[in-house]
């Protein structure tokens, strides 16, 4: 349960202590110091006099620093006589910056001088993160060496079978007292205060992997400003949305904005939002790809970032353990022993059938904001693989459907977005058998033809926009037939392995409406059955009707609520003119963000019906990823769809078509990125319908704005 976790991350290390910032010795319920999905440190203990301090608050402003503040309980001396009961502050302050750095406080509120034992207790296990949830290999892996001791403190090292050293460095400081080793990894500072005075301690625990050394100097005040920094320049380079709402500002879009920027790894092709904290806190494929998506108008350095890593590891060639095909986009990588043991197949793994075609979307989006040929000229070898990989390895039987097969045990059964094991079935609740067709995915391939197509043509590339295009028409046309249901006037789930529809009605076919793979004549079915009372709780559209057999509103996909897919059903809504209905659906999921804890949208939520007659709230998920990427970026989709931003640099235009809602009155939008220009603007519903004031207008486009 992570409800009751600190969870602080920077970069690619991250670390889960329990409320008190403590990380209990042997653990098992996956506290600890992770780096490169092995766990550095896994127990930190934290004592007085031997005695667990009292916990009073503790702060997480923003996910890569936190504070306890702590307080003794009665302490017994040792020549007899005690200490008071919250008589001494105990202050710690920690923050992650290539490792884990701590402040201790500890000050004596006695108005007589006191003597006291601060003991601190270490562990590091350097188990891989797939064996601290769970994984049981037949394998004895690395050698621990334990506590060894150093000028500085203590040392744990960790030589692996996979023939590298991983090392974990303890570092004290403090000017006042000098340590006394009490055990293997445990250490005593004899503290003397007088009345008001101060103690303090700095620990650095620093994760080295091969002949990295650590640095003894690290200062943490110099540290934690130039981390400060770096949040400050990333709050500069993205788009500001500011509103007459306080709630909205400084709460949803500001932790949003926050999380994505915590989320992010730096990698050497740009920033890559990783998944979700703390277990997936590494590179995934469709959830980068939908997280940049998501944040175009935020910020399209994370579309580079990703589409950039992406490439860079794309399918070359047919390895079935891992689910590798050429020009295939992968799911999932990691970077610990039993990867680099092949143990497991995340090295990477491409058990995704949705990652490829969105790779291609995500490239069309991001070409209309930037008009960047150079990216595209950069990236053609890639989008040729991933064109021939749809319409190959892609499209198992010919049919001209993407399909996928789980090809082994270990990987992912269900290979889209839902890819729980019960996600695909039929209405009487039987797993659909494989190889399955995805509805959404088929919608994602046209939407991906669809624009390269429109976009090579304008590049004078006339043969390939012409096939594209073809392709794409044919899809659709073809599409429409076969996944269209007349008896429930919506579209399948998807075809299953003997091509019969998967008659469940999901919020899968508003994915549909986005891509625009969706006949016009069918769009308002659609629309009217997404925002029906079994589907449409109050606060979102459900993953699968309340109807169906299978329906729980408390399960992981069906019939919960999850944000990123709701951005995607608002968008496609507004596609196709239902702006009622698309301003009611991002509407209830920011007002679900505005009244989670933090103000944060959550990776999903329980699809429970919203009571309307009382100030409620959703229903929390119990071990949902907080935060995650894709709901961090639902809520800057959500803004672009009421803002009705549309861009094609290709073709010298823009549109800024905003509908009216209650969440605001007026909305500024300060930075926002368009190729090479940055556009400033008002929008002002205050006297009737919404109305745009252009204050920094872009040169060389058709700027379209309301009547």
């Amino acid at each position: 349960m992570l409800e009751d976790r600190v969870i602080l991350k920077e970069n690619r290390f991250f670390a889960v202590s329990d409320a008190a910032g403590d990380i209990p010795l042997g653990n098992e319920l996956g506290l600890g110091l992770y780096h490169l999905d092995t766990r550095f440190l896994s127990g930190f203990e934290l004592r007085l006099n031997g005695a667990e301090p009292i916990l009073l608050s503790s702060s997480v402003d923003q996910a890569y620093v936190a504070t306890f503040q702590l307080v003794n309980p009665t302490l017994t001396r040792a020549g007899g006589g005690s200490t008071g009961k919250q008589t001494l502050s105990l202050r710690r302050t920690r923050f992650i910056h290539a490792g884990l750095h701590e402040r201790v406080g500890l000050q004596n509120c006695n108005q007589e001088p006191v003597e006291v034992s601060l003991d601190l207790a270490f562990d590091a296990d350097f188990k891989d993160i797939f064996e601290v949830r769970g994984y049981q290999g037949s394998e004895a892996l690395g050698t621990v060496h334990k506590g060894i001791r150093t000028e500085y403190g203590f040392r744990y090292r960790y030589d692996g079978k996979d023939g590298v050293r991983r090392e974990t460095e303890i570092i004290f400081k403090s000017s006042q007292t000098e340590h006394v080793v009490t055990g293997e990894g445990r250490v005593s500072f004899a503290v003397k205060l007088r009345s008001q005075e101060t103690f303090q301690l700095l620990v650095d625990i620093v994760p080295l992997v091969g002949s990295a050394r650590p640095a003894h100097n690290f200062d943490f005040e110099s540290a934690l400003r130039e981390l400060e920094g770096s949040y400050t320049e990333w709050n500069k380079v993205c788009t500001v949305f500011k509103t007459n709402n306080e709630i909205l500002d400084s709460g949803l879009l500001w932790r949003s904005r926050e999380d994505l920027r915590v989320l992010c790894d730096d990698l050497p092709t740009g920033p890559y939002p990783t998944a979700g904290i703390p277990w997936y806190a590494v590179p995934f494929g469709r959830d980068g790809l939908i997280t940049s998506i998501q944040t175009l108008a935020l910020n399209p350095e994370l579309a580079y970032g990703t589409l950039g890593y992406l490439a860079a590891h794309q399918g070359t060639e047919v390895i079935p353990s891992r689910e590798e095909e050429p020009g295939k986009i992968f799911h999932e990588i990691r970077f610990g022993e039993l990867a680099n043991l092949h143990l497991i197949p995340h090295t990477p793994y491409y058990g995704s059938v949705d990652a490829t075609p969105l790779f291609l979307s995500l490239l069309v989006e991001l070409l209309d904001w930037t008009g960047d040929v150079d990216l595209l000229t950069k990236l053609t070898p890639n989008v040729l693989a991933a064109l021939r990989w749809c319409d190959s390895y892609g499209d198992l039987d010919g049919d001209g459907f993407i399909e996928y097969q789980q090809h082994t045990q270990i990987g992912v059964r269900n290979q889209g977005w839902k890819d729980s094991a019960d996600s695909l079935t039929h209405a009487d609740g039987t797993i659909a058998e494989l190889p399955a067709a995805l509805c959404e995915v088929q919608g994602y391939v046209y939407q991906a033809k669809a624009g390269l197509a429109r976009i090579f043509a304008r590049l004078g590339r006339a043969e390939l926009a012409e096939r594209l295009g073809t392709e794409a028409g044919e899809l659709k046309r073809r599409f429409n037939d076969r996944f269209w249901v007349p008896a429930e006037n919506f579209y399948a789930q998807g075809l299953d392995g003997a091509k019969r529809a998967v008659t469940s009605v999901t919020s899968n076919p508003g994915h549909c409406l986005w891509s625009g793979i969706v006949d016009r004549e069918k769009a308002g079915a659609v629309a009217k059955r997404l925002l029906a009372p079994d589907m449409f709780s109050g606060w979102g559209v459900r993953t699968l009707s309340a109807r169906a057999v299978n329906y729980n509103p408390m399960s992981y996909h069906n019939g919960s609520i999850w944000p990123h897919d709701n951005s995607i059903v608002a968008a496609g809504l507004r596609r196709y003119g239902f702006t009622r209905e698309a301003e009611l659906v991002a509407r209830s999921i920011i007002e679900a963000g505005m009244r989670f804890p933090d103000s944060r949208l959550p990776e999903l939520f329980c699809g429970f019906t919203r009571d309307l007659r009382f100030n409620s709230s959703p229903g929390e998920y119990l071990v949902s990823c907080n935060p995650q990427a894709w709901g961090s970026g639902a809520a800057f989709h959500l803004l672009t769809t009421l803002l009705g931003l549309d861009v094609d640099l290709f073709g010298g235009r823009m549109r800024i078509a905003p509908l009216r809602t209650p969440l605001y009155r007026r909305l500024h939008v300060c930075g926002l990125r368009v190729g090479e220009h940055s556009i400033d603007f008002t929008v002002d519903q205050r006297h009737g319908p919404p109305t745009v004031t252009c204050d920094r207008p872009p040169e060389g486009l058709n700027l379209e704005l309301p009547a």
